[in-house]
């Protein structure tokens, strides 16, 4: 099926979620409410639609691209912001912990690394639907990204620290406060919020640097925003 007529049905499909999941629509006006505090409600609506909607063409997205060979793969990504910041860490040879968000395309970050041959894993929680989990997952392993789950075992945290020995890469999402994990409590839009503070202990205990990325769509392809990498301090991350 053409790209166009993909993304739009998925539009109308966004539209209609929109309408029937009102507890997601719920959620998402209140997150963009600490964003634009001072937005008319009619434009918060309006913008929220417009979120669903651009959520259904990344969707759109990860199916199309597990049929595309690596030169089609890295063609979607026009660009780097600050790609000699994820050269630098690497060049560390201590593995890497890859920070990302709910923001943009998530998962074609993993895809990207996967089809240059870096040795990555996905550290994830477990879905509320298993059936989830598994596609995900599948998507994931087409270019070579492993998925460990973490929340059921401990064990998972031996296989996170092996592969940051074996020089791997680990990204996970950090904008998820997840009960039972310990967590940092910070300012975030003048609210105090609780994030992991996993990623920080694992690279205290492993030495393996910290960086932030994102990878964000810009009209009909992908730019890569890479962040300095987090330096260890006496008092703790810079």
């Amino acid at each position: 099926m053409p790209t166009p007529v993909s993304y739009a049905i998925s539009q109308h499909i966004a539209d209609f979620s929109y309408v029937l999941y009102t507890s997601a629509g719920k959620n998402v006006k209140q997150n963009l409410r600490l964003v634009f505090p001072d937005l008319p409600d009619k434009n918060l609506s309006r913008l929220a639609r417009r979120l669903f909607r651009n959520y259904s063409k990344y969707i759109v997205d990860c199916g199309r691209f597990t049929n595309f060979n690596k030169k089609a793969l890295t063609e979607q990504i026009v660009c780097y912001e600050g790609k000699k910041n994820l050269d630098e860490v690497l060049h560390m040879n201590k593995g890497l912990i890859l920070l990302t968000a709910h923001l943009g395309n998530w998962e074609l970050g993993g895809m990207f690394f996967g089809s240059y041959g870096f040795k990555i894993n996905v550290l994830t929680l477990p879905d509320e639907n298993p059936e989830i989990d598994t596609i995900r997952s599948w998507h994931r392993s087409v270019y070579g990204v492993k998925t460990i789950p973490v929340g059921n075992t401990p064990f998972s945290m031996l296989e996170v620290a092996r592969a940051l020995d074996n020089k791997e890469i680990i990204a996970m999402l950090i904008d998820r406060h997840h009960a039972g994990l310990d967590s940092i409590a910070t300012d975030f839009f003048h609210k105090p919020t609780l994030f992991p503070r996993g990623p920080f202990v694992l690279s205290r205990l492993t030495g393996a640097p910290i960086i932030v990325a994102f990878v964000v769509k810009e009209k009909d392809v992908y730019k890569g925003i890479i962040e300095r990498h987090y330096r260890k301090a006496s008092h703790g991350y810079t």
